[in-house]
């Protein structure tokens, strides 16, 4: 389930398990993140993608990670 952090979403998400019960694999993309890290701005500074497909369960992978936030995040 994917959810904002306040339930401030502007408009209802699909559901990702499209393909029924079972497992699935997603790949989220991230842009925006080092705009307003402490702040709260009046307009959207963070945008992401989410793709999602049926697969047997794997191991969480980071392919690549640019942004300053996460990195040190990840880090601590």
């Amino acid at each position: 389930m994917v959810r904002g952090l306040m339930a401030d979403l502007d408009e209802d998400l699909p559901a990702l398990s499209f393909d029924g019960p079972g497992d699935y694999r997603l790949r989220i993309h991230a842009r925006g993140r080092d705009t307003a890290i402490d702040l709260a701005p009046d307009d959207v500074t963070e945008w992401y993608l989410i793709q999602v497909w049926p697969t047997p369960p794997q191991q969480a992978a980071a392919l690549r990670q640019t942004d300053s936030y996460g990195a040190s995040v990840r880090a601590e």
